[in-house]
């Protein structure tokens, strides 16, 4: 994709979420990648519930480009329970986006 407009813009996915697993599965990170300007709120979601930070969930956004973020939600210590739908919400005052990703232990 090309570079994104200098103008003020609702958010869009340029990578919808993706996961990958670190320290043999004890370790989950959800990623993604969008553009906004200006920049948007992130919220993460587990079965329509909001994800806060804690001492198991980390969340980072970071501009690698202008109008452009890095979205990393990371779970750590990984057990069952958080099996289920999570979602990614990007929003800001021209608009929202959201994307989900199903993690199931099989």
């Amino acid at each position: 994709m090309g570079s994104l407009p200098k103008e003020k813009f609702a958010p869009r996915f340029i990578r919808k979420p993706q996961l990958r697993q670190e320290d043999e599965g004890n370790r989950l990170i959800f990623e993604c990648e969008l553009g906004g300007n200006p920049k948007p709120s992130i919220t993460w979601y587990r079965s329509d519930e909001v994800i806060d930070e804690d001492d198991r969930s980390f969340i980072k956004i970071e501009e690698t480009k202008p109008n452009v973020y890095s979205v990393v939600l990371e779970l750590n210590d990984v057990i069952e329970t958080d099996a289920g739908l999570y979602k990614v919400k990007a929003k800001n005052s021209f608009g929202e986006v959201a994307a989900s990703i199903n993690l199931n232990f099989s």
